[in-house]
């Protein structure tokens, strides 16, 4: 058969012809941003948090809403992320004769070292103090901004700040309470501030922190296996293959149901078939692109279990061969050499730290669904 491109895309941006579910969460969040809503979006790494606020941001530049989408975790300083931030705003905001009243106007609060492409309209902007510089009387103005240009300009904006958890590193509280009080006047601006460590966000949302009850909070769940099944069969079926109900549940519980692992397994699986012209695939196919992941994954996987102590190693392989929820048992601390619930305890959160575990409905599960793979593998 002539080759085809695959349909299984992980690592990057999910296009709307790729998206499985989500159908609910995507139409609130168009809505919820369109109205001006400040909307806190959490989930876990690889959930597809990235890919449902792109799309979004897609559907509502369609409708003429001017969007910006920054990832807080790419600046390294909150000068840097302020300059990008203004930068981004401005380049969205143009034509330049809108915004050349508000640049001006800017540029006298700000004092920014401001160049325009008037070729494109296009817009570059540089604090340029140095890395003594502090920037945080000048924050107000750089977060008033949106809400100028909209006011004044006559149109409506929406703009993802991604991995906004990160933000606690810039220069502690006094950031989030810029951004509170900015952002809470502006009627004409929709946010979505999401994050990917759900724990931190809900710590920053918390009674004493200033984002509390600043808007809707929206969680983003698993999609179902069923959905899963009928998108990857139908995607092979177009190619005139099928995958049998075995090798469909392994691929799945596999990947844990996590996006990303979903689609990295279904992305190899086509690939194997490709190059095998294979019409009719089965479990044994799946568990061949699955022991050839693990084993191309496995000196990334050997580094990183020599950093980790024993307590923590100990940990993994519970929760590899018993799962989660067993983890506090006695009968599984006995046969691990766990130690008492408080080190168990310990343990699990300095994995979570380093992003090996995270949480799900309140239990722990493996960021990388194939590394309980090699854990047994090692095990053997």
């Amino acid at each position: 058969m002539p080759s085809q491109e695959n349909p299984f895309v992980f690592g990057e941006i999910i296009d709307d012809a790729n998206f499985v579910n989500r159908t609910d969460e995507l139409n609130q969040l168009v809505r919820d941003l369109a109205d001006g809503q400040k909307v806190f979006l959490l989930s876990p790494r690889r959930f597809g948090k990235s890919s449902l606020v792109a799309l979004a941001l897609l559907k509502l530049k369609k409708r003429h809403i001017h969007t910006v989408n920054l990832t807080v975790s790419s600046y390294s300083s909150y000068a840097q992320f302020l300059e990008k931030f203004a930068e981004k705003v401005l380049r969205a905001a143009g034509p330049w004769e809108r915004v050349k009243d508000w640049v001006t106007r800017f540029g006298r609060q700000v004092k920014p070292d401001v160049s325009i492409n008037m070729a494109t309209g296009e817009i570059s902007l540089s604090l340029g103090k140095g890395a003594g510089f502090d920037p945080t009387p000048i924050a107000p103005d750089v977060f008033a901004l949106p809400g100028e240009l909209t006011k004044n300009a006559g149109f409506r904006m929406a703009i993802c700040l991604d991995e906004f958890q990160q933000i606690s590193q810039f220069n502690g509280g006094s950031v989030e309470n810029a951004i509170r009080n900015q952002v809470q006047e502006q009627r004409e601006v929709g946010y979505v501030f999401s994050g990917s460590q759900p724990s931190l966000m809900e710590e920053m949302l918390s009674a004493k922190r200033p984002f509390h009850k600043a808007g809707p909070q929206m969680f983003l769940d698993k999609i179902p296996a069923q959905d899963w099944k009928d998108s990857i069969t139908r995607h092979f079926r177009k190619r005139g293959r099928t995958l049998d109900d075995p090798g469909l549940e392994t691929l799945l519980a596999s990947a844990d149901l996590i996006p990303y692992d979903v689609q990295r397994i279904a992305h190899e699986l086509w690939d194997y078939a490709e190059l095998k012209d294979k019409r009719q695939l089965d479990l044994s196919d799946v568990k061949s692109v699955i022991e050839s992941l693990v084993t191309n994954q496995s000196t990334y996987y050997e580094l990183l279990w020599e950093q980790l102590s024993a307590r923590q190693r100990a940990a993994l392989q519970a929760i590899a061969y018993r799962g989660a929820s067993e983890i506090y048992s006695q009968g599984v601390r006995e046969k691990f050499r766990l130690g008492p619930a408080s080190s168990v305890q310990k343990a699990l959160q300095s994995l979570d730290s380093r992003d090996i575990l995270d949480r799900y409905k309140g239990n722990y599960f493996f960021l990388d669904p194939l590394f309980p793979c090699w854990i047994k593998r090692k095990g053997a």
